[in-house]
């Protein structure tokens, strides 16, 4: 299963554009311009660090 930049906003309360600035910095092997679609351990990165 596969989750957005988009979809996890609502979830943690923050913007997509900041999700992307970190998936960026993360993992910067990503094709620029490319959509993001997470799997579960990139998901995970991410709530690790936008949660409460």
């Amino acid at each position: 299963m596969t989750t957005t930049p988009r979809e996890l906003e609502a979830e943690l309360d923050t913007s997509a554009k900041s999700i992307r600035a970190l998936l960026r910095e993360e993992y910067p092997e990503h094709e620029h311009g490319a959509r993001w679609e997470l799997d579960d351990d990139q998901a995970t990165v991410v709530q690790a660090r936008f949660s409460d």
